[in-house]
């Protein structure tokens, strides 16, 4: 009797076995799932120390005065933020006193300054850009004189492109100032209607009009100075700076510098401090 027993009880674990598996089929078995890791317990954050009050006791007033301004800044920041959280009379005080410091400190460097210019005028830009009237009228008429004169010198060298369409309202008063700007420096302007000379357009990247183009007489290189309307005055500038950096006489860090500006404190390639070994 004991092996129908047994082969009835080997049986139940078989079809045991067999459900277990299929039952799990979808999970464990035939996905390979893994049980979830432990995540590692993360350490106790450590309580920062809660930072010292700053005071105004525990400085002298020359300790503050010769702070270094990191330090001065940090300092003062500080004292706001307590004031702002305790608001007590000791606390504004304090706070009001290190401003009174930093606006005479802000003071003595504005003083400093206005000695060390006036007995180092050549550190200055008064020179190149004088603020009283009569110096700013000279100044003035000094930047007119060399516009004129570097167009009117070029003009036979150099040339507008001006791109345009017939149905530009814009292009219409563009043409009134390029009218003015021929008749006082002679140059060409070469008129391009972007609607039927496209391939010229696109050999300039011109999309909108109107726009102008600066060229030279045997040099593939050319220079925009215009897209959209602009005025006389702001066509002569650009074209007079087109014309000196297409020459070489400036470089495009130094393309705001007039020739009459040269050595002064706007000539970016003028060295003030030379070497100490340098005779």
């Amino acid at each position: 009797m004991r092996w129908p027993l047994m082969a009835a009880a080997m049986l139940s674990l078989s079809v045991s076995a067999s459900a277990s598996y299929y039952t799990d089929s979808a999970t464990g078995w035939w996905w390979y799932q893994k049980e979830p890791e432990k995540q590692a317990e993360k350490p106790a954050r450590k309580k920062k120390p809660a930072k010292p009050v700053p005071s105004l006791k525990d400085y002298t007033y020359e300790q503050i005065w010769e702070m270094h301004p990191d330090q001065f800044q940090e300092f003062a920041e500080a004292l706001k933020k307590k004031a702002v959280q305790k608001p007590s009379e000791e606390n504004v005080k304090e706070y009001f006193e290190v401003q009174e410091i930093a606006r005479k400190k802000a003071l003595a460097f504005s003083n400093v300054a206005q000695f060390v210019w006036q007995k180092y005028p050549e550190l200055t830009t008064k020179k190149d850009y004088p603020i009283t009237t009569p110096g700013n009228l000279a100044r003035i008429s000094q930047i007119n004189e060399e516009r004129q004169r570097v167009l009117r010198d070029n003009r036979d060298d150099f040339a507008l492109v001006y791109f345009q369409r017939p149905d530009c309202s814009y292009c219409d008063e563009q043409s009134r100032i390029l009218d003015w700007f021929t008749n006082e420096t002679g140059w060409t302007v070469k008129k391009v209607n972007i609607s039927e000379n496209t391939g010229l357009a696109a050999k300039f990247s011109v999309e909108i009009t109107p726009t102008l183009i600066l060229i030279q007489k045997g040099n593939q290189d050319y220079l925009p100075v215009s897209a959209g309307v602009i005025s006389a005055d702001e066509i002569e500038d650009k074209a007079y700076r087109a014309v000196r950096l297409l020459r070489g006489d400036i470089s495009p860090e130094e393309y705001s510098l007039y020739e009459f500006q040269k050595g002064g404190g706007f000539d970016v390639k003028k060295r003030r401090l030379q070497d100490k070994n340098q005779p």
